[in-house]
């Protein structure tokens, strides 16, 4: 996994959940300013003093929160400006700084397939010991030839279907 990092010593994740986090805000400022407007619709009919007390207050709250929305709307974008430059300009980061990207990718990668690996093997050494244990209850049974037959195909294909399902999980995982 190739990790940039930013003049500043920001990644371009770390801004990625910054502008995430940001987007939420501003939904929510969103959210409340229709709230704000509508109930200032509603307060704006009655006639009471108290109600346009209450209205000039919600006024100001709103004039506040769509300037705080602008603010986090501009933030935003600079914010989505600078993940832009940093995905399409990986150069940004050093070339030693690089070249150890590209290290670490590759210890993970083999990490990684070293894993997988083990996990086939003690899935093959799974499927030997349930091959030994089915031969071993057919010893001990002694079942006609035709039966053994049925029960060996349908174990077999039972045993390679699992470990089908399972090799193409690990795959998946690994992908």
């Amino acid at each position: 996994m190739l990790v940039c990092v930013l003049q500043n010593g920001t990644s371009s994740g770390s801004l990625r959940r910054r502008n995430m986090e940001l987007l939420r805000a501003l939904r929510e400022l969103e959210r409340t300013c229709a709230l704000l407007r509508t109930e200032n619709s509603l307060l704006r009919h009655g006639n009471c003093s108290e109600t346009e007390e209450r209205v000039k207050r919600l006024k100001r709250k709103n004039a506040e929160l769509a300037i705080t929305a602008k603010r986090l709307e501009e933030r935003a974008k600079k914010l989505q400006e600078a993940n832009l430059r940093v995905v399409n300009n990986p150069m940004l980061a050093r070339g030693s700084s690089l070249q150890h990207y590209k290290r670490a990718c590759a210890r993970q990668r083999a990490r990684e397939l070293t894993q997988h690996a083990d996990a086939i093997l003690a899935k093959d050494k799974q499927i030997e010991g349930l091959e030994q244990e089915c031969q071993l209850l057919r010893a001990n049974l002694q079942p006609s030839q035709e039966i053994l037959e049925r029960l060996e195909q349908r174990n077999t294909e039972r045993l390679l279907r699992e470990a089908q399902k399972e090799v193409l999980q690990l795959q998946r995982q690994l992908a």
